[in-house]
């Protein structure tokens, strides 16, 4: 934390229950009124969920635990996956000062990491499926479905199963997204 805050940089983390003092904080403070709440409707993979984001000031016990603490965040999601009800709530807590709204932008951005690049190979392309067990082996792929990722992304392709389905005869095309500038990238037909 030290360093993060030294070098001018803030910090955003996900609080889980191997952390209980701290998750207790948080989950604590949900019965008062957050200074900040925003809420949004997100639909994919599956799911459709109503959620909700409360920030709350951090207590002075936990600023003086956690450098540069400035507030607690809930995001609580609601909704149906796959015909089955879920109803779910994470705590983060940031060094940030900002509004609700640039919070769920901020986490909004991580989760859509997780459920493009991290679901789309799991699901897609079966890598945690792979069964390679020496380590370098296991490394070399990762960073092969990496590489062919974002040669797709770059192709202007949302989704990689009609990436690889357009350019899965067409590898020349792909390698020549290779030799050119992101700028200059477009999407084949």
């Amino acid at each position: 934390m030290a360093q993060i805050i030294e070098q001018g940089h803030g910090y955003l983390i996900t609080v889980k229950q191997n952390q209980p003092t701290l998750y207790q904080a948080i989950a604590s403070m949900s019965v008062t009124p957050p200074t900040g709440a925003w809420s949004w409707q997100q639909t994919g993979h599956g799911h459709d969920a109503c959620c909700r984001i409360k920030v709350w000031p951090a207590d002075a016990p936990m600023r003086a635990k956690w450098l540069g603490l400035q507030q607690y965040i809930s995001v609580r999601r609601q909704g149906e996956r796959a015909g089955k009800a879920f109803d779910h709530t994470t705590y983060y807590i940031t060094s940030e000062s900002l509004s609700a709204w640039c919070l769920a932008q901020r986490i909004r951005g991580h989760r859509k990491i997780e459920n493009t690049l991290h679901w789309t190979k799991d699901v897609v392309l079966a890598e945690d499926d792979c069964g390679l067990v020496d380590s370098q082996s296991a490394t070399n792929l990762a960073l092969i479905r990496n590489l062919g990722f974002n040669l797709l992304v770059m192709a202007g392709y949302r989704s990689l199963s009609e990436g690889i389905g357009a350019m899965g005869a067409q590898i020349h095309k792909l390698w020549g997204l290779l030799s050119q500038s992101p700028q200059k990238a477009f999407r084949f037909g």
